[in-house]
């Protein structure tokens, strides 16, 4: 089979699936005190992850819970925020902006694995059977912000910021959806999925999303605290304590959305955009990453639209 006749869904992905080099993870275990940290180490790009880095982070968030010797896993990001979400860069390339031939949706659907399915990020934080807690600094966005959602605490910085932009592209994502509901209720959720805005630190502790807000000085000190008081419970304790979570959240409703957003988010990525709208995938194409992100920011700002 010569190349003009592979499949298109494993057309010239192989960059973005590879694991950074340094690896997107810094992986710590304090076996006295039972608490690992995954740190996301790519402080140059906003901790903005590849396909690749989610597969490593998903990978080293079950060699944690797997370790006898861990009882909490905390979640943080290098540099100035805990993650901006997807590497943009890898959404120029799936949808072909420069040129190259657009990923199909059933290899977007497959890519999507690593991040919305059962094995994938999201679920092995949502089901971990160790107490997870995601200390929030500055940007968390896209995949991060799932990623918070799916932990059992959020404690907060004060200059954090919660939302995932691509409700501005493609509208309401279901992945999130039953959990946000449970979280701060069915119109705080409609509010943030329908504008797309932004919540702050503090708007997200008023609405339940997050559990503390602390001046960023004291992020390290409040998130050991709470780590340590979990990691004094009986490890059994812990661990039959979250797998019955678990056993809610599936009654809730929480899972079949989950399996249920692994398509739609394929689906809603083909999205037909009139004019007026702010098109995402044009904008990269005739701006740039920095260019597309400015247009987005000036598109979405709180000035009347100039028609």
């Amino acid at each position: 089979m010569n190349s003009d006749e592979r499949p298109s869904y494993i057309v010239s992905d192989e960059k973005f699936s590879q694991r950074s080099d340094p690896p997107y993870c810094l992986y710590e275990v304090d076996k006295k005190r039972g608490i690992a940290t995954i740190t996301f180490n790519k402080p140059h790009k906003l901790n903005a992850a590849t396909p690749g880095d989610l597969q490593e982070l998903t990978e080293k968030t079950i060699e944690a819970e797997e370790d006898s010797d861990v009882k909490v896993i905390v979640y943080k990001g290098a540099g100035p925020c805990f993650t901006s979400g997807v590497d943009l860069e890898w959404i120029t390339h799936a949808f072909g902006v420069k040129g190259e031939r657009r990923l199909s949706q059933r290899y977007r659907y497959l890519r999507l694995q690593p991040i919305l399915s059962r094995q994938g990020l999201h679920q092995s934080v949502l089901y971990c059977l160790k107490a997870t807690i995601a200390q929030v600094h500055g940007y968390c966005y896209g995949t991060g912000f799932s990623l918070a959602t799916a932990c059992d605490i959020v404690i907060a910085s004060e200059d954090a910021t919660f939302t995932n932009p691509a409700f501005k592209y493609i509208g309401a994502t279901p992945e999130d959806m039953v959990l946000l509901f449970l979280t701060m209720g069915v119109k705080k959720t409609k509010e943030m999925m329908l504008t797309g805005q932004a919540f702050s630190a503090q708007d997200a502790l008023n609405y339940g999303l997050i559990n503390k807000v602390v001046p960023k000085t004291k992020l390290d000190e409040e998130v050991n605290i709470m780590a340590e008081k979990i990691a004094r419970h009986p490890f059994d304790a812990v661990v039959m304590g979250k797998a019955n979570f678990e056993v809610a959240l599936d009654i809730a409703g929480v899972g079949a959305c989950e399996v249920a957003g692994h398509a739609q988010e394929t689906w809603q990525s083909n999205i037909q955009y009139q004019p007026g709208e702010f098109n995402l995938i044009k904008s990269l194409a005739n701006k740039g990453i920095k260019g597309a992100i400015q247009e987005r920011e000036d598109f979405f700002s709180d000035t009347p639209l100039k028609r």
